[in-house]
C-alpha cells in the first residue's frame, strides 16, 4: 500500500507599520488569541516594518513578496492580518492577492475587533467594493500625510519647531544668516554668481547644494502652502513676505539653468580610475564656474589629481591603438583554419556515405529478380536512411561555410565599427578594453583587457608641460 505523505501548511501572521517610528504591538497583541491555537511548527510570521503600501508596489515590497510567493508554492493555510490596509492598500493589487488566495484554497481572516470592521468574505462584489474603500481612504492617508509634512514638517532649515503650539519660530543662530540668503538670491543675475553664493552659504549654514536650492523654492519661508490657492500658515513666522517669495522664483530659470550645468558636469563622472599611491579609487569633483571635472586622491600622501579632459584625451589615445593592433586577417585566417577542420571530417564521412548507397543500389538493381518492385527490396531501408544521414552531413556543410562568410564579414565591419563606437559610446568601449586604470602624479597606468587577435598592447603616458606624450 501507497503511502501519502501530506506537507504541513503555515498559519501566517502578516503585520505592518508605515514607519520606522511606529510598532506591532496592537497588531501582535489583536493575533495573540489566535496563535495560542497553533503549535509553533505550524505558526509562521512576516512582519513588515516601515514600509508604505501607498508608496510600494508589490514588488518593492519583500515580505509580501514572501507570502505571495509561500501562497504559490502551497505552503499557506490561512493568513491573519489585523485589517485589509495592512495587506493592501491599492485596489487592484488587493483584487490580485484575494483571487490568489482563493485559487490556491488559502483563508483570510482579520484579527481586528474594531466597531464597523467587516471580515474577510466569499463575496466577490463584496470584497471589490472594500478593496475600492481601502483605495479611496489610502489615497486620502497619502494625501493628508503629504499636506502635514507641507504645513507641519518634522524638521526645516532655519527654524524651531513648538511642540506645545505647533508653531515654528526662527532659529536665532540662523535667522540672519538665512534672511541674507534670500537677499542675496534676490540680487544675483548669473549662475556663475549662484554658484559663489551657494559655496558660500553651504558653509556658513552647514548644509548640502540641493537643500539650499530647494528652499528657494519653498513657500513655507514665506509662511504659506500654495499647493492649492493660498492658504496662509499662521503657525509659521516667515523669512519673506508673500511678495518677496513670488519675485524670487522668477529666478527660477537661472536655478534650472544652474542645476542643469551641474548634472552635465556629473555626466563626466564615467570612469574608475584609482590613486596609483594608494590604490584606492579616486574621488570625482566639478567646478561650474570653470566649467571643469577631475579626479583626485589625498589619503595620507602627497595628492594625486587629472582632469577629465587630460584623462579622456590619454583614455581615446589608448583605444585608438588596441583597435589598431587588432589583426584583422588573423581572425579571418582563424575562421577559414577552423571551417576546414569542422568540414574536413565531414567531407570524409560524405564521401563513405556516397560510395555505401552505390554500392546498394547496384545490389538492388543486379540482385533483383523484379526491378519493377525494387523499393520492395530490404536493402531499400537501408539506402533510405543512408539518404537521410547524407542531406543531414549536407545541411551541417552549409551551415559551416554560412557561418565562415558570416564571420569574414563581421571581421571587415569590426575595426570601422569600433571606431565609430570610440566616437559614439566611448564608455561602452573603455569598459570593454581597460581593465584597470592607475592615477599617479605625473604618469596614468593602463591594463588593457587581454583577448584573442589584439597582442603587444602596454602603454604609458607622461605629462609635460600639459602635453600628453605617447611611448
Amino acid at each position: 500500500m501507497r503511502r501519502i505523505q501530506l506537507k504541513n501548511k503555515y498559519k501566517v501572521f502578516f503585520r505592518r507599520v508605515s514607519t520606522a517610528g511606529q510598532d506591532l504591538t496592537m497588531q501582535e497583541s489583536a493575533d495573540t488569541i489566535y496563535r495560542e491555537q497553533y503549535l509553533p511548527n505550524e505558526i509562521f510570521i512576516i512582519d513588515e516594518e516601515g514600509v508604505s503600501a501607498n508608496k510600494l508596489k508589490i514588488t518593492e515590497r519583500p515580505q509580501m513578496v514572501k507570502l505571495i510567493t509561500m501562497i504559490q508554492q502551497k505552503q499557506v493555510d490561512t493568513v491573519y492580518a489585523f485589517d485589509r490596509s495592512r495587506l493592501f492598500r491599492d485596489f487592484y493589487e488587493s483584487n490580485y492577492f484575494v483571487s490568489l488566495c482563493r485559487k490556491n484554497n488559502v483563508h483570510i481572516f482579520f484579527t481586528s475587533s474594531g466597531n464597523g470592521h467587516q471580515q474577510a468574505t466569499n463575496n466577490t462584489l463584496l470584497e471589490g467594493v472594500l478593496n475600492i474603500v481601502g483605495d479611496v481612504e489610502g489615497k486620502n492617508i497619502a494625501r493628508r500625510t503629504e499636506e502635514a509634512r507641507r504645513r507641519y514638517p518634522p524638521r526645516k532649515l532655519g527654524y524651531i519647531k513648538q511642540r506645545e503650539t505647533r508653531s515654528y519660530i526662527k532659529d536665532p543662530v540662523k535667522k540672519d544668516i538665512l534672511k541674507q540668503y534670500f537677499t542675496d538670491l534676490a540680487e544675483i543675475t548669473s549662475y556663475i554668481e549662484l554658484e559663489e553664493l551657494i559655496q558660500n552659504y553651504k558653509r556658513t549654514l552647514k548644509t548640502k547644494t540641493e537643500h539650499l536650492l530647494k528652499i528657494a523654492k519653498d513657500p513655507f519661508y514665506a509662511g504659506y502652502d500654495l499647493s492649492s490657492g493660498e492658504h496662509q500658515l499662521t503657525h509659521v513666522e516667515s523669512y519673506l513676505t508673500l511678495k518677496q517669495f513670488q519675485e524670487l522664483q522668477q529666478k527660477s530659470s537661472l536655478i534650472m539653468k544652474y542645476q542643469e550645468n551641474i548634472e552635465a558636469l556629473k555626466e563626466d563622472d564615467i570612469y574608475q580610475p584609482h590613486c596609483g599611491s594608494c590604490q584606492n579609487p579616486m574621488r570625482f569633483h566639478f567646478d561650474i564656474v570653470s566649467g571643469t571635472s577631475w579626479y583626485s586622491c589625498s589619503r595620507k600622501h602627497t595628492p594625486v589629481q587629472i582632469s577629465i579632459e587630460d584623462l579622456s584625451s590619454i583614455i581615446n589615445c589608448s583605444l585608438e591603438k588596441v583597435i589598431h593592433s587588432l589583426d584583422i586577417e588573423r581572425l579571418i585566417a582563424d575562421s577559414r583554419h577552423s571551417f576546414q577542420m569542422i568540414t574536413k571530417p565531414i567531407k570524409a564521412e560524405l564521401n563513405k556515405l556516397e560510395k555505401d548507397k552505390n554500392k546498394i543500389l547496384e545490389n538492388i538493381i543486379l540482385n533483383g529478380d523484379d526491378l519493377q518492385n525494387w523499393r520492395a527490396h530490404p536493402l531499400y531501408k537501408e539506402l533510405s536512411t543512408l539518404e537521410a544521414t547524407l542531406e543531414s552531413l549536407l545541411a551541417q556543410f552549409a551551415t559551416a561555410k554560412r557561418l565562415l562568410l558570416d564571420n569574414e564579414n563581421v571581421a571587415k565591419l569590426l575595426s570601422s565599427y569600433l571606431s565609430s563606437c570610440k566616437e559614439l559610446n566611448p564608455f561602452f568601449l573603455y569598459s570593454m578594453l581597460i581593465k584597470n586604470l592607475y592615477i599617479y602624479q605625473n604618469e596614468v597606468n593602463l591594463e588593457i583587457n587581454k583577448f584573442d587577435y589584439v597582442q603587444d598592447i602596454y602603454t604609458q603616458y607622461f605629462f609635460k608641460g600639459g602635453k600628453i606624450i605617447c611611448d
